[in-house]
């Protein structure tokens, strides 16, 4: 009795564990917000999105505190998927935090008005973003 109480128990556990595995999946394994904005996910779709454009200062918070946590920025075409080949790829770390501004880029540029795709590495895990800056 006790050997098949322990088993059931080991069999939720893993069953558990694989189930959080598959949350954490995707592009949005964590929670992230641009502005006020909530990033969304809309199932079958390779990018989670933030619906309105927001501001190039708006702020970004990320729901996984990690030592550190690198952002990656992409301009992107109108198409908001293919990268622009002309564009210099914006970097935001953030160190011991998980929330930040979108003009902190380590060139201190501003991001321009436009497309882009965030690249999201924290802790374990990247959330991939599509949004617009106004």
């Amino acid at each position: 009795m006790k050997h098949s109480l322990l088993k059931t128990l080991a069999i939720l556990i893993l069953a558990g564990s694989s189930i959080g595995t598959a949350a954490a999946e995707g592009p949005l394994p964590f929670e992230v917000k641009v502005g006020d904005q909530a990033a969304t996910h809309k199932a079958g779709e390779p990018f989670a999105q933030i619906e309105k454009p927001v501001a190039a200062d708006a702020g970004i918070s990320i729901g996984n505190k990690a030592e550190m946590t690198i952002i990656n920025v992409h301009k992107t075409a109108a198409d908001g998927v293919t990268p622009d080949q002309s564009a210099q790829t914006a970097i935001i770390i953030l160190q011991g935090t998980n929330a930040g501004k979108l003009d902190q880029t380590m060139d201190k540029q501003k991001l321009s008005p436009g497309k882009y795709l965030l690249s999201i590495s924290s802790g374990e895990n990247t959330a991939t973003i599509k949004f617009e800056v106004k």
